[in-house]
């Protein structure tokens, strides 16, 4: 009869470093790819400017807002633009905050 380990939680993401996450990883990845699939396209002159705006881009939406720890910014942002703006929702306040 064999026995399973049965994880307690699978939702955690996994960690390469102290601060670095998979997912991370693998946005860096693919922005790596999408600089050298659009470098052909950008101006001779634009490059190191396009290179600096995809760093800042890149860290900025990797970020974690500090009024929401447990999403990243484009997890906000995604949010922002498919909320229904027509409706309201009340944020409710417990005393002491």
């Amino acid at each position: 009869m064999r026995s399973y380990r049965i994880p307690s939680e699978i939702s955690t993401e996994l960690r390469i470093n102290k601060l670095l996450y998979l997912f991370d990883l693998l946005f860096i990845i693919g922005l790596i790819m999408f600089r050298m699939v659009a470098l052909p396209f950008i101006h001779s002159s634009l490059v190191w400017y396009f290179t600096l705006f995809l760093v800042l881009f890149g860290l900025f939406m990797i970020a974690r807002p500090s009024t929401n720890p447990k999403k990243r910014m484009f997890h906000a942002i995604i949010y922002a633009f498919i909320r229904k703006k027509d409706s309201y929702s009340s944020i409710d306040y417990e005393k002491g905050e």
